[in-house]
């Protein structure tokens, strides 16, 4: 019998209660603080006051018995956030974790990105609501910028948004390729003959090129239920240089490419 592990996701701002206390409610095991710091920190002018939250938030968690780990990211970059969440609620879920993420310990901004996550990796999410805001640097440091004098959670409902099926997954990452943003058709499908062979024939001849019958096989194959199909989205764009075709990763085609976790 498998144990499920049930998980906290947490962006941290200037927040002590709201990360700290739905823990406490809600139950876990683990705990993963996403916050400003590492090779981020200097940007910003408030990294002391956000080092100090990460510090009080960890130790807090610890004396719980919760496992911590922290993730540096540049929570003011909606396309990172994006990326930096996805990659740990995926490798959470990988482990079939019950995967909590909270939208309520950072900003605005976070808490969108957070929320598109959260809908398009189908984990839960809550919401916390404050009773106040601090009122003094006392109140501030032992309760972070929100004071939580009972813990009321809100539990955001469920959003069915429509995911990549495995081959269109590929060719996205292949065409976002760590930012690059572009790929050659024949890049792809050389791909797509290795990764799935049981659908994309690839014969070759003695010299081990593949032939030109089959090649013309493999791209009709392949633009017929992949690439056309994410061409008619929106998330990519073909165009012609020399004899090469290539795939260009839209605005739109990034942000699924970020939600599925690529760089």
């Amino acid at each position: 019998m498998k144990t499920i592990e049930k998980v906290h996701v947490i962006p941290l701002g200037f927040e002590r209660d709201i990360a700290v206390l739905p823990i406490r409610v809600l139950g876990g095991v683990r705990a993963h603080i996403i916050t400003i710091g590492g090779e981020f920190a200097e940007k910003y002018d408030l990294h002391e006051e956000q080092r100090f939250f990460e510090k009080a938030v960890v130790r807090d968690l610890k004396n719980m018995g919760i496992d911590v780990l922290v993730h540096y990211a540049d929570l003011f970059d909606f396309q990172e956030v994006l990326k930096v969440l996805s990659r740990v609620i995926k490798e959470e879920k990988e482990l079939d974790s019950e995967v909590y993420l909270n939208l309520s310990s950072h900003g605005r901004l976070v808490s969108i990105a957070s929320a598109l996550v959260g809908w398009y990796h189908d984990v839960r999410m809550y919401y916390v609501l404050a009773s106040r805001y601090a009122k003094s640097e006392e109140e501030f440091r032992q309760h972070g910028r929100s004071v939580c004098e009972r813990v009321q959670i809100f539990e955001v409902p469920k959003v069915e948004i429509v995911k990549l099926n495995d081959e269109e997954k590929l060719a996205m990452s292949l065409i976002y390729s760590k930012g690059k943003g572009y790929a050659r058709l024949n890049e792809i499908a050389e791909v797509f003959c290795k990764k799935f062979p049981q659908i994309y024939s690839c014969s070759k001849d003695k010299i081990g090129e593949i032939t030109r019958k089959s090649k013309q096989e493999l791209l009709t194959k392949l633009n017929r239920r992949v690439l056309s199909k994410l061409e008619s989205r929106g998330y990519v764009e073909r165009e012609k240089v020399g004899r090469n075709t290539i795939l260009r990763i839209t605005e739109k085609g990034k942000l699924f490419a970020l939600l599925e976790g690529d760089s």
